[in-house]
């Protein structure tokens, strides 16, 4: 009791302090604004495979020591379908060749690989194998029979579904970046840097990450603008990872700008019908307006990154901002109706009083639903849940703070219109279907129960990059069809380590034989043994008759060609050749699927995402547990690895994080209830009302087979955290009524005031969530689409389930 004293009396003494100093309070508050103003325009925006996926990620860190190892390099892949559907034609020789030409003045593109500039070995019959060597001829050399070239080009094992379709109708262009050494030298400093050290190289890291996605667009803008240049040529799509992460980046730019628009439009418009008074829309904008820059301010300051599933922080601000306003103004306009002659002050200030004690639980219920996001294993998840939290906690300060300190300094407005008749007759209607016909809504409540438990049994979370954009969108045609032609879009790789083998039994003069031995065979050439060309070999075949795969190459992919040549393809060609090769040759044939060093062996293959059948997880457990079969006898270790294992990870990271996530905020809330009503059994019928239209949402999401992915999978602690304020508003009030009237009356009333405001925030939340759907991104506009169900199901709820359950089991006066 002491406590709650104390708590009042210093809202009394700050809210008094808002009300009489109301100007030098907004010139802080503007000093604040242009401050986060500031950092706001420098706020990153980030889709890399870092944004998607912690540090401390064991499969990550193996991905990045691959791509360091082997020196693998960004590219994107540009795909040329000619219009005389024959690639091999002069004239489409001659376009494609134009091409590479442009591509290759872009100052950031280091090399291309097409069929133009692609080795040849067996289509200069007049030349020596060593000579071939030497010359390195390509289809385009003087010496190359066009003819024989075209033969190998479509049967050669590095060649086919990579550079050239199985159908020759398609081409394909390699376009490898350069690399970028400043980053690389500031990831190696990170390692070695103290704590304070690692926060500047870390802001360094970001500056500099900054630069190179602002190169990549403008690569990408330019690849793009050669389709409208060859237009009359042919076909022209672009792919690739580099292409996904940059097309990702400018849906999440887009979708700042449209929703921020969007919104702002619908609310104004929603605002003025509602209260028919241009004063509340300039005061809800301004408000608005402040939180989302201040917020945006601190992020950037405290150097979070948007991504893709933050991208939505825009629209939750505006909505959560706006659901606060429209409460303390729906509470104005009841004491100013009651009390016409009050002054401004007065009203001001009760208002700030009744609404404060509602306001914060409602908040702190909203907080804990997006601090519990923080518990996932996926890092944009936890970012969205620090940053949501961070954003709904200055909402609720600064909405107080403006509401009365502008509204202090303007005068009363002109008497509010009456609420329209049909408002009044669905809330009344509302009313009477909780008083009248309790049996049919507890029918309907336990038809949810069941429909949720039978849906939620049938989740699923297979997501396919291709299917994350809509179908006439670019990017997903160039994916398919680079997909279908060119040997699948997303990468995999199975990295083998043989292991040393151990003399310490010998004598002194096997000693030296071995010694001598070891000498020899740590020379390049001797690495190529049988055993290893027969593990590739074994491995490769694997491969190749595994379903989903398109696309492979390996060392056993220049045995195939070795042995096209009439050759034997065994360790003492394999030795020739690495030996004998130039170095461009080289770092095409062996470099990226050997590294002797490491004593590894490297294959690279793509799958077919776009492939409705493939079910990730399985397929990777598959090649785990058959490669443990294959090589159980053999003296190796291996790896899968790559983008797909990264995003496997990520994909079934979401059903544990949906279920530890969802257990935190439902034991947190309900603590939070059993502290705001002080009884249990309210706090039972308080998460009982949302937990059933939620459950019913992810029903619906089980039965229609929509897969849950990154957004989907914060749907529930965002709009559990959001839905309970209706809860604890409409309860609040409802004990209110019921001091002093019976039951039935006590839910009338209620349902008349603040049912009001629980109409005017949801269908604000709900056409917010909608101008999500305007998004060219399918995981945004599923999240506004359900979230909008999801919010439209919990009024509902509020205004029929929960004054039922009031009745029956709180019936009390």
């Amino acid at each position: 009791m002491k406590l709650s004293l104390k708590i009042n009396i210093d809202l009394l003494f700050v809210f008094k302090n808002i009300l009489r100093y109301p100007k030098s309070i907004l010139s802080l508050c503007f000093l604040v604004f242009l401050i986060s103003l500031f950092y706001t325009l420098k706020l990153p925006i980030d889709a890399n495979s870092e944004s998607l996926i912690a540090e401390n990620n064991k499969d990550f860190k193996i991905y990045e020591e691959i791509l360091q190892n082997y020196q693998s390099k960004d590219f994107l892949i540009l795909s040329f379908s000619p219009q005389n559907d024959d690639i091999f034609n002069p004239h489409s020789l001659k376009t494609l060749e134009n091409l590479i030409d442009d591509i290759q003045k872009i100052p950031q593109v280091e090399s291309t690989l097409s069929i133009l500039n692609a080795p040849l070995l067996k289509s200069t019959p007049t030349l020596e194998l060593q000579d071939i060597l030497k010359i390195n001829p390509t289809l385009l050399s003087p010496q190359t029979d066009k003819n024989l070239a075209k033969q190998e080009i479509l049967n050669h094992s590095f060649y086919t579904q990579n550079i050239i379709s199985k159908n020759a109708k398609v081409a394909g262009i390699l376009i490898f970046l350069k690399e970028d050494s400043k980053l690389k030298e500031l990831l190696l400093l990170k390692k070695s840097a103290t704590p304070q050290e690692s926060q500047q190289i870390q802001e360094l890291i970001r500056t500099h990450k900054k630069q190179i996605q602002d190169q990549n667009a403008e690569i990408i803008h330019y690849l793009k603008s050669l389709q409208s240049q060859y237009q009359s040529k042919g076909e022209i799509h672009l792919g690739g990872i580099t292409l996904i992460t940059n097309d990702m980046i400018e849906y999440v730019k887009s979708d700042l700008i449209t929703y921020g628009t969007i919104l702002s439009v619908i609310l104004a418009l929603m605002l003025w019908i509602f209260f028919r008074q241009m004063y509340f829309v300039v005061l809800s904008f301004g408000v608005c307006l402040f939180v989302l820059i201040v917020s945006s301010g601190i992020f950037s300051f405290l150097g979070y990154q948007i991504t893709i599933v933050s991208s939505n922080y825009v629209s939750l601000l505006l909505i959560i901002s706006v659901s606060l306003i429209v409460h303390l103004i729906v509470s104005y306009l009841e004491f100013y109706k009651k009390f016409p002659k009050a002054s401004q002050k007065n009203l001001v200030f009760a208002v700030m009083l009744n609404k404060f004690s509602p306001s914060f639980f409602a908040v702190l219920t909203t907080i804990i639903g997006f601090l519990s996001l923080i518990f996932s294993q996926i890092l944009p998840i936890i970012h969205l849940g620090i940053i949501m939290s961070i954003g709904v906690s200055v909402a609720l300060i600064s909405t107080f703070i403006l509401f009365g300190t502008i509204l202090v300094l303007l005068p009363k407005p002109t008497q509010h219109k009456n609420i329209p008749k049909w408002h009044k007759n669905l809330l009344s209607n509302c009313a009477n279907i909780a008083i009248n016909k309790p049996k049919l809504v507890y029918g309907i409540a336990l038809f949810c129960i069941l429909f949720s438990i039978y849906g939620i049994l049938s989740l699923r979370v297979e997501n396919s990059f291709v299917n994350y954009f809509k179908d006439k969108s670019e990017i997903k045609q160039g994916l398919l069809l680079i997909d279908k032609e060119l040997g699948g879009t997303i990468p995999l790789e199975i990295i083998v380590t043989f292991n040393e083998e151990s003399n310490s039994h010998s004598t002194s003069f096997e000693d030296e034989f071995e010694a001598e031995f070891n000498a020899l065979e740590k020379e390049d050439s001797y690495w190529f043994d049988s055993q290893k060309l027969r593990i590739a070999k074994n491995i490769h075949n694997y491969l190749n008759n595994k379903e989903f795969i398109g696309s492979i190459l390996s060392l056993h992919s220049l045995s195939i060609l070795v042995e096209s040549l009439g050759l034997g393809a065994d360790d003492f060609m394999m030795a020739f050749l690495y030996k004998n090769s130039p170095q461009t040759l080289k770092s095409q044939l062996f470099t990226p699927y050997v590294n002797l060093e490491k004593n590894q062996m490297r294959f690279v293959f793509r799958t077919f995402d776009s492939n409705p059948n493939l079910k990730r997880n399985t397929f990777i457990q598959e090649i785990q547990n058959d490669l443990t079969q294959i090589l159980q006898k053999e003296p190796i270790s291996f790896q899968v690895n790559g983008i797909m294992v990264l995003y496997n990870n990520l994909l079934q990271n979401l059903i544990a994080s949906q279920i530890d996530t969802l257990s935190l905020v439902i034991s947190t809330i309900f603590i939070v209830f059993i502290l705001i009503f002080r009884s249990l059994k309210l706090s039972i019928i308080a998460l009982l009302t949302n937990l059933i239209p939620l459950g019913a949402i992810f029903g619906f999401l089980g039965i229609s087979g929509i897969p849950l992915d990154l957004m989907g999978v914060t749907i529930a602690a965002i709009c559990l955290g959001i839905g309970v304020d209706d809860v604890i508003h409409y309860i609040h009030r409802y004990k209110e009524e019921l001091k002093f009237y019976p039951i039935k009356t006590a839910i009338k009333n209620s349902h008349n005031s603040i049912g009001n405001a629980m109409y005017y925030t949801t269908l604000i939340i709900v056409i917010g969530f909608c101008s999500m759907m305007s998004s060219n991104f399918i995981p945004t506009i599923y999240f506004g689409l359900l979230t909008t169900l999801v919010m439209l199901l919990m009024l509902i709820s509020s205004l029929i389930l929960l004054p039922t359950l009031l009745m029956t089991f709180y019936a009390k006066k």
